[in-house]
């Protein structure tokens, strides 16, 4: 748990990090007061309320429950996928600040709010973004540069035959941040009973999430109820956006524990050392009322993502960044403000150059990709990391780089075979893999059996300290597969 006061609610998390901070929104009431507020964090950890970025409206279709915030940072612009509501004809004022009580539930919008400071505040457009009952949107950017949006709508209004009473994810292309093309496509809707409540008369896919990895759509949806055990995290995947989407058949992939219960509306964020991704989720704490904020990592097992989690017990601090400048696999991000940014020699132009530009370089088996504000730009040969690999003619603000590897493939080793992996570094790493079968991991002299799954695969986590000038996996008995190999360089006194 990172976020979540005794008694108050924090639900559907979502971060952002933008130049050297990361700014948390979340549904729920805090201080007393509903609306969208926003916690600060240089960590992940340590996180300061810093007020609102958006509070309901006097009047108008967003006057109350506002809810799930998503944050998309575009060309100098923040912009806010919320949902709202109107007011209720019969409501009455409880509350200074809410405007009469209950929303009226059929009026339920998706829309969108700006602001050129992540901290806010927000500004509503004046007409929702979606026309009918919606909620849940998610901004999803591909490597290309569109723009898509996921969000939810009621079953009964997609003309489903035989579909259960509820609501379901849909899928429509974004023209502009603020325009959508008008052609929504079915992603997932209820069709196991975990996704719905107690009584069995509604169900629900909703909090989508879309995550990409080796030219496949991963979405983390959830089903149950909100507001109790049942809610937990489901899977679907698709070779297309517009799918068709398979749900996994271990679903749910993340559900509730003895101690932490309804675990769901995720979103994922890189840590400090923009390497490692994790887990935002919300869920309820035994004994404590309102909803709090988790994080776990995100790993990887065979084409599965997997959340380390719900975590009751004290957890690992996200990493800082380390650089060893003999691995020659690495990740690093930059802000830059200028007219132009240059990237080990190769020139890309900024489009406006007053604001603050996101940029992106990973290196790994030889070559490199730049990526400007989430676009793919370039893959290229390799480059050295050295001073000067990021240069502008206007102004460079934080800086970022990790020596780290990532293999998103998976190797089939027959028997007595091996798979080496170059590294050339010293120091602590930290090593995580999937494993099908047995294999025997060395690095160098120093060698580790093994055991994975005989079927599927099993998650395996190790730290390493000294020189390493390869990893290589040897297969034992009939043969193994290895796959979703992560090397992190970390620091000596790293939790």
């Amino acid at each position: 748990m990172i976020v979540g006061s005794p008694g108050e609610d924090h639900g559907d998390p979502f971060a952002i990090k933008y130049l050297d901070a990361y700014y948390l929104y979340h549904s729920g009431e805090t201080a007393g007061r509903r609306g969208i507020s926003v916690h600060r964090s240089e960590d992940l950890i340590s996180w300061e309320f810093s007020g609102y970025a958006l509070e309901p409206g006097e009047e108008g279709w967003a006057w109350s429950d506002l809810w799930a915030p998503e944050v998309v940072y575009e060309r100098g612009v923040f912009y806010m996928y919320v949902s709202a509501t109107r007011r209720r004809r019969d409501a009455t004022p409880q509350k200074p600040w809410d405007w009469g009580g209950p929303g009226d539930e059929n009026s339920r919008r998706l829309g969108l709010a700006r602001a050129t400071s992540p901290l806010g505040p927000f500004t509503l457009d004046p007409e929702p973004l979606v026309g009918g009952w919606s909620i849940d949107g998610h901004p999803f950017r591909d490597d290309d540069g569109t723009l898509w949006l996921f969000y939810n709508v009621r079953t009964a209004d997609l003309g489903l035959e035989g579909a259960l009473p509820g609501t379901a994810i849909v899928c429509d292309r974004l023209l502009a941040p603020d325009r959508l093309a008008g052609a929504p496509t079915l992603v997932t809707a209820p069709t196991d009973p975990w996704e719905g409540n107690a009584r069995g008369d509604w169900y629900w896919n909703e909090g989508p999430f879309v995550l990409k990895r080796r030219r496949r759509y991963y979405q983390l949806f959830s089903g149950g109820a909100f507001y109790d055990a049942s809610y937990a995290t489901g899977l679907a995947e698709a070779r297309t956006l517009r799918g068709p989407w398979q749900k996994d058949v271990q679903n749910p992939v993340l559900h509730s524990t003895e101690e932490i219960h309804g675990p769901g509306h995720v979103s994922f964020v890189f840590g400090p050392d923009s390497a490692t991704r994790y887990a935002l989720y919300h869920g309820y704490v035994d004994g404590d009322p309102g909803r709090k904020v988790m994080l776990d990592r995100l790993l990887w097992a065979g084409d599965r993502p997997v959340i380390a989690g719900p975590t009751s017990s004290e957890q690992l601090v996200p990493s800082e960044p380390r650089h060893d400048a003999a691995v020659q696999h690495w990740r690093a991000e930059a802000w830059v403000r200028g007219g132009s940014v240059d990237v080990g020699g190769a020139r890309f132009e900024l489009d406006p150059p007053d604001v603050w530009h996101q940029i992106e370089v990973v290196q790994a088996d030889g070559r490199h990709s730049v990526r400007v504000g989430g676009v793919l730009r370039a893959s290229r040969p390799g480059i050295q990391a050295a001073d000067g690999l990021v240069t502008t003619d206007g102004e460079l603000g934080p800086l970022t780089l990790a020596s780290c590897l990532q293999d998103e493939q998976a190797q089939d080793l027959p028997s007595g075979s091996s798979y080496v992996w170059s590294w050339g570094g010293s120091g602590r790493i930290e090593v995580t893999l999937a494993i099908r079968g047995t294999i025997e991991l060395a690095f160098d002299e120093r060698k580790h059996v093994l055991e994975g799954e005989p079927t599927g695969f099993r998650l395996v986590r190790l730290n390493y300290m000294g020189s390493a000038e390869q990893i290589m996996a040897t297969s034992l008995g009939e043969g193994a597969t290895v796959a979703d190999l992560s090397v992190y360089a970390r620091a000596a006194d790293a939790g």
